[in-house]
């Protein structure tokens, strides 16, 4: 009993060697199947590739956001308001930039000494009449034009908005161009002004002139005088030249 107790004990403690000794392959001699360094390695180089994936990822949203629009078309043209600003002039019944045939209504309002040649001739009471309302359709076109700075405070806001909201580097640049088209916008404008300042200006100096013509000449025919040709042909075109 003694000697099988013995060799029992023999044989458990055999058995607890060899399982804790390391296991061997089946191919190949002294080949480890389980290495805790490998396993390490392994676990490093994963990190890494997961680091690396959600770079990527990373980079991938930026990429999206800064090619993904949304700051453009809030632009609107003004062609509108720019023509209507010069139909004023005319609807008050001036002397408008914008008629047609402008350079033939001017002749029959300012034609200095309207001689009998000339066919359609307006007379002094008309052309004073023309003149203000001239005068009276640039206030209205300069006022109409004032009154459309709410419109363009609100369109400024909303591109300074987007500009604070831009997501990304094409969206700042949209916004960037629709400024730079608000500011084409304010050019127009201010010369849509200097036009119509430089037409009522025209109209009233060819009224003084074409009245002082019309009074030298009314005193020239009062005392017996006859004007000479290049006086009286002035704004004619239908009149001869003077000889040379």
């Amino acid at each position: 009993m003694k000697r099988f107790t013995t060799f029992r004990s023999i044989v458990i403690a055999i058995v607890c060697v060899a399982f804790a000794t390391p296991a061997y392959a089946i191919f190949g001699v002294g080949d480890v199947v389980f290495d805790p360094t490998m396993f390490a390695s392994q676990l490093q180089q994963l990190a890494q590739e997961t680091a690396t994936v959600q770079n990527l990822a990373q980079q991938l949203q930026y990429v999206i956001k800064n090619t993904t629009g949304g700051g453009a078309g809030v632009w609107s043209s003004n062609a509108g308001l720019l023509n209507n600003l010069g139909d004023i002039i005319n609807q008050q019944e001036g002397l408008s930039y914008t008629i047609q045939g402008l350079s033939t209504q001017f002749q029959q309002y300012y034609a200095g000494y309207a001689v009998s040649s000339m066919v359609g001739v307006q007379s002094p009471l008309a052309s004073g009449e023309t003149t203000l309302n001239t005068l009276n359709g640039t206030l209205a076109s300069v006022q109409a034009q004032a009154q459309n700075f709410g419109l363009e405070q609100a369109a400024l806001g909303n591109l300074e908005l987007k500009n604070q909201t831009a997501g990304g580097n094409l969206q700042a640049v949209q916004v960037s161009n629709e400024l730079a088209l608000a500011q084409v916008q304010q050019l127009q404008m201010l010369r849509q002004l200097v036009m119509a300042q430089t037409n009522a200006q025209n109209v009233v100096a060819a009224q003084q002139i074409s009245q002082q013509q019309q009074n030298e000449m009314n005193a020239m025919a009062f005392v017996g005088a006859t004007p000479s040709p290049d006086v009286a042909g002035l704004y004619n075109s239908n009149a001869p030249l003077p000889p040379q």
